[in-house]
């Protein structure tokens, strides 16, 4: 990973940002989203070598996601590894300001748009990473209520997101070959 770029949301915490220290390590420079300073402030200081950069940024709303990501291709000309890895459950149906539910905004939408802005600056052979999980299993979707107006369930919401992440990355796929 000498001399790559990784772009990673979700790196202060979980597997991201233990991603980010062992990619660190072998010599990639680290560029992460954080939604704040004292959580991005710890993991820089985890982060081995140095040309590191953060941005801060609420993966919640489409504005935020939408300026980071403008924000990053503005900075980062040559792109080696996007991976998307930010992720929430929340307990409760909340809204976001754009009126999606905010675990479907974090951990879908937020990839798919980050992934848009950025696409252009993945080098030909480089990876968009998805981060997704079992959690898949069993879920469906129903187009009708996306946002899960009716029949609120935490982890059915976590589902369908991660399911989604699978069926975008399937996608991506089909149309970057």
């Amino acid at each position: 990973m000498q001399g790559k770029t990784v772009v990673i949301t979700g790196a202060t915490s979980g597997i991201g940002e233990v991603t980010a220290i062992h990619l660190a390590e072998q010599g990639a420079r680290i560029v992460f989203v954080a939604r704040d300073a004292r959580r991005e402030e710890a993991t820089r200081s985890r982060l081995a070598g140095g040309g590191h950069s953060y941005h801060l940024a609420d993966l919640s709303t489409l504005a935020e996601m939408k300026r980071v990501g403008a924000e990053i291709a503005a900075a980062e000309p040559r792109i080696d590894v996007l991976m998307n890895n930010a992720g929430a459950l929340f307990a409760s149906r909340k809204l976001t300001a754009d009126g999606l539910e905010s675990t479907f905004a974090v951990n879908h939408m937020a990839y798919f748009v980050l992934t848009a802005l950025l696409r252009e600056r993945v080098v030909p052979g480089g990876r968009i990473v998805n981060t997704a999980s079992a959690a898949h299993w069993g879920a469906s979707l129903n187009f009708d209520d996306l946002q899960s107006a009716r029949g609120f369930s935490a982890y059915g919401v976590y589902q369908r997101s991660k399911l989604c992440n699978i069926l975008f990355t399937r996608a991506l796929a089909k149309r970057l070959d």
